[in-house]
């Protein structure tokens, strides 16, 4: 994956899910309406676009710039619109990219989220650093090690 360098200000979030590297990788491409929010189509091929929405209000396309099974999953987005009525919200996420990192340690799996463009002097970031901690650490841990995720809850 052509990750660029990340900084320490770019948000990050790793957490160890009790289960194997492709069901992480599952959860990310084919399983996201299940941790996180309704999903037009599942997020399989580089180059698909897909979109993620939150009832009538928020949304957000993301394009497929990478995939390599089962270890990384690397989105960039394409439109947003959320309904939290922050300005310059939607134009924060625009571009931004996702780079999801999958590897096995002693103690089950470690996934790891870069959000790069989510940064501490942005409009989203305590908002949206809030909910990622939520999906990731809760919802997405839950979904794969008891079958119980909590999409859209946040």
């Amino acid at each position: 994956m052509n990750k660029p360098m990340e900084t320490a200000t770019d948000y990050q979030k790793w957490v160890t899910i009790n289960t194997g590297k492709q069901e992480v990788f599952d959860a990310l491409t084919r399983g996201i309406d299940h941790w996180w929010g309704k999903v037009d189509q599942p997020a399989v091929e580089p180059g698909d676009i897909f979109k993620i929405s939150f009832g009538e209000g928020s949304y957000w396309k993301f394009n497929i710039v990478d995939l390599v099974v089962p270890q990384t999953v690397t989105w960039e987005c394409v439109e947003s619109h959320q309904d939290h009525h922050i300005a310059g919200i939607d134009k924060e996420w625009l571009g931004s990219k996702l780079y999801w990192e999958i590897y096995e340690n002693e103690n089950g799996t470690e996934v790891r989220l870069l959000h790069q463009g989510l940064v501490p002097s942005g409009v989203c970031y305590g908002v949206c650093a809030n909910a990622w901690d939520f999906y990731i650490a809760d919802s997405l841990k839950n979904y794969l090690e008891k079958g119980e995720g909590k999409p859209g809850e946040m």
